[in-house]
């Protein structure tokens, strides 16, 4: 996908690693370009240097996406899943699935009785 009309790519747009956040993805590329995090979000993104609230990338703004994603090259769909509660959902959802094949249940077994023997 390429950015918007009008829009340039920015040089450096690493692609977001499995389970990375928002937060985290935005910090990995303020320190890919050697800027403070805090004026990445203002001059990329457009993020007041005041608003923690949208740093924290819980609940993005569209038009905060939509600039990451011309600036990134990745789709507003994929990173509205890197919020930390899509991130969350999906760690527990593989965990569960794990958990229920006979590997996941030895594993587990196999770490209740490492712990179960560290508390004794």
């Amino acid at each position: 996908m390429s950015a918007a009309p009008g829009l340039r790519r920015w040089p450096l747009h690493p692609k977001p690693r499995a389970y990375e956040t928002l937060e985290q993805y935005v910090r990995r590329l303020a320190e890919g370009y050697d800027i403070h995090y805090d004026s990445f979000c203002l001059h990329a993104l457009g993020i007041p240097r005041h608003d923690r609230q949208a740093r924290w990338f819980r609940e993005p703004a569209p038009d905060v996406l939509q600039r990451l994603s011309d600036g990134t090259g990745v789709p507003v769909a994929h990173l509205e899943q890197m919020t930390l509660a899509h991130v969350w959902v999906r760690l527990l959802d593989e965990l569960r699935q794990f958990a229920a094949t006979p590997e996941g249940e030895a594993e587990l077994e196999r770490l209740i009785g490492q712990r179960l023997s560290q508390n004794s």
